[in-house]
């Protein structure tokens, strides 16, 4: 089965930006983050919930590592205030690669299992 490409959605009441897709390499990430800069819709302080519910094809460790290189890179850029993954129940290793990277680099960047408890943290003040 083909991957499914990286793509965005902006609900600018709720001030979230949602991707959805599946896994993707570090280029795939720079060329999306990108778009939801240039996005008139967008505005700085909005989060964003990578939603992985129904991704397959995991990306390695090392492929982690450069995406979280992508994300501190457009973190500044886009303004973010805090950004939440959602994957299956279960132990998702890219997932926690990247909330240990995210912790390491001090950007608020946490993996959750239920959409529910991302959009409560990705709220709280």
């Amino acid at each position: 089965m083909a991957s499914m490409p990286l793509t965005y959605r902006i609900a600018a009441a709720e001030r979230i930006v949602t991707i959805t897709g599946d896994y993707a390499e570090p280029a795939e990430w720079r060329q999306l983050l990108g778009a939801v800069a240039q996005d008139p819709a967008y505005r700085p302080g909005f989060s964003f919930i990578r939603d992985l519910r129904w991704s397959e094809h995991p990306v390695s460790p090392e492929a982690v590592i450069g995406i979280i290189g992508v994300v501190r890179e457009f973190w500044g850029r886009l303004g973010a205030h805090r950004a939440a993954i959602v994957t299956r129940p279960g132990i998702d290793n890219p997932a926690m690669i990247a909330h240990a990277l995210a912790d390491h680099e001090h950007l608020p960047l946490r993996a959750f299992t239920t959409y529910e408890d991302a959009i409560a943290w990705i709220r709280e003040e």
